[in-house]
């Protein structure tokens, strides 16, 4: 069974001081629609008046405490709005390197695929294979590098694809070894 909200102290005063204005009311009506024709009528309008006259005193320190509930409300809010404006900078931070580490890996990518097309090509397969070599260590270590970057920066789906470009390139590369 959930428990019934705890209404805040903003609530509280603005209900304490609505109390208070109903029976402000409830006595000025009263006042108005009563006889003043005998003693006791006069006694009793007398003694109400004296009652309503102590209600603006309360009403305004009411209104006082609300104002401060207010002013605790406010400098609540403000709290909840640093909070959200330090964490606003921390996401456009992140989400730029984010876009770094993007750009990085695209661009490896498409390093890769060249020197992938690269070993395609007709000619002096020494001289390819040379260029190939220095090529591939240069990917793998660019690879390695995106991989360490992503992972310190905790990036770690950059981190894994870098990783698996790593490694496809240097398969690739102790392939290339192999056959000549």
């Amino acid at each position: 069974m959930s428990k019934a909200p705890i209404p805040s102290e903003l609530v509280r005063v603005a209900e304490a001081l609505e109390q208070e204005l109903v029976e402000l009311e409830a006595i000025s009506r009263a006042a108005s629609k009563a006889r003043l024709d005998s003693e006791k009528t006069i006694a009793r309008a007398a003694k109400d008046l004296q009652t309503a006259l102590a209600v603006p005193e309360r009403l305004a320190e009411g209104l006082l405490t609300l104002g401060a509930a207010m002013e605790r409300m406010q400098a609540r809010q403000q709290v909840a709005l640093d909070e959200l404006a330090q964490h606003a900078v921390t996401l456009q931070e992140r989400a730029k390197k984010l876009e770094e580490h993007m750009r990085a890996y695209a661009a490896l990518g498409e390093a890769a695929a060249e020197a992938s097309e690269s070993l395609k090509v007709e000619g002096d397969r020494a001289l390819l294979a040379e260029s190939a070599k220095v090529r591939l260590a240069t990917l793998v270590d660019a690879a390695r590098e995106l991989f360490d970057a992503a992972r310190a920066d905790d990036f770690p789906e950059i981190a894994r694809e870098a990783d698996a470009l790593k490694q496809r390139m240097t398969a690739l590369r102790r392939r290339f070894e192999v056959t000549n």
